[in-house]
């Protein structure tokens, strides 16, 4: 196997920090993780999609140069998730351009190619073949892709031009088989944090700089119907009544949260949070809550929460089954009932809560590690 000493490796990507999301910060952790590996990375990418926040259109810094493509409308990529049609056609130009502009000037020096998602894996999956270079994706949610169809065809075909794919669970590389992708091509791995980055801060200190008073209750995420964001309103009058819930993100969920803030007492939109301030808030939090009603690939926010020392109650939906254990949470059905019972329960049995909290760390750092990075650099690099 032949490793040189600086490599290259092109990420292709819808979304990318400073946009929001368990994605985005995956992404974060892989970069790094590159850079500490002697890996130099090329990101091509759109200006952020889902949220106003503005970022430069190339930014250039110690071992990652970002290339972003300025498209249109904030949250039209939410509102086109149920017309794969017409979300590949909003995704595909512009990340195509500039992706190709990347590999032209760049083409002598990368190695391989690492696309995040469907439409990100058929522009990697051509610009392979035109300029010869390995390509790996990597998927991040399931699909749920229809038993036949031509969706699901050209999903098939799009995956298979891929040299390996990445699926963060079993059963996301069943879905990724079961149309069609040949078995040998699909492969595990496993998401990791920055541990020296999502620690656990004084939790007393905490909920006094944020001025969190009383048993607090938080979610971090995409405010978008299917994170669970109605479950979440409609188990307030069912809460008690010292039971504080806060909510930090941005999407298209944000006016209908605003206007519950107003009418709810015990419900505060914390707005938007930048990703170096959250292990604050999960320390200073009783709960992190992940109430999302479809099957997630993964439960990014609550890996977080646990690497910080705080429980999470989350649904029992898709991967978050495989981030959340008996030993630092509890899983449920996703609705207001179970959410508010296990909630109330926890805010009655502070020693049981108290148990959850202590093992969080140390579950943590035996499962989140950035030792899980090899089971994606061992894809980059293939013998000669």
């Amino acid at each position: 196997m032949t490793i040189n000493k600086k490599q290259t490796v092109l990420i292709i990507t819808s979304h990318y920090p400073p946009n929001f999301g368990g994605v985005e910060s995956h992404l974060q952790a892989l970069v790094s993780g590159l850079i500490k590996s002697s890996w130099k990375v090329l990101i091509s990418t759109y200006q952020p999609l889902a949220s106003m926040v503005q970022a430069p259109y190339f930014e250039n810094s110690k071992g990652v140069s970002v290339y972003r493509f300025p498209w249109l409308g904030f949250n039209i990529v939410h509102k086109l998730t149920h017309y794969p049609l017409l979300e590949f056609l909003y995704l595909f130009p512009g990340l195509f351009i500039i992706s190709l502009f990347i590999l032209i000037k760049h083409s002598d020096n990368i190695n391989v190619v690492h696309s995040q998602g469907l439409v990100p894996t058929t522009v990697g999956g051509i610009l392979a073949v035109v300029f010869r270079k390995r390509l790996v994706s990597s998927i991040h949610n399931m699909y749920f892709f229809p038993k036949e169809g031509l969706y699901t065809k050209v999903a098939s075909l799009i995956f298979n031009m891929a040299d390996t794919v990445l699926a963060p669970t079993q059963t996301a590389a069943d879905e990724l088989i079961s149309i069609g992708v040949k078995k040998e091509k699909v492969k595990l791995f496993r998401y990791w944090l920055n541990l020296s980055r999502f620690i656990p801060h004084n939790k007393i200190l905490a909920e006094k700089q944020l001025n969190f008073k009383g048993f607090t209750v938080l979610f971090v995420g995409r405010l978008i119907e299917t994170k669970g964001i109605k479950i979440i309103v409609k188990m307030l009058d069912k809460l008690n009544k010292h039971i504080n819930v806060m909510i930090a993100g941005d999407g298209p969920s944000r006016t209908y949260l605003e206007q519950a803030a107003k009418k709810n007492r015990n419900l505060t939109y914390l707005g938007r949070i930048e990703n170096d301030r959250l292990p604050l808030y999960y320390s200073a939090a009783d709960l992190l809550i992940v109430p999302s009603i479809v099957d997630e690939g993964w439960g990014f926010v609550a890996m977080e929460a646990i690497s910080c020392g705080t429980p999470v109650v989350a649904s029992k939906k898709g991967g978050l089954s495989d981030v959340v254990s008996s030993l630092v949470g509890k899983l449920v059905t996703p609705n207001s009932v179970s959410f508010s019972n296990i909630i109330n329960s926890l805010y009655k049995k502070p020693e049981e809560l108290k148990i959850l909290r202590s093992g969080c760390r140390k579950y943590a750092v035996k499962n989140f590690g950035e030792k899980n990075i090899q089971g994606i650099i061992e894809h980059y690099q293939y013998e000669k």
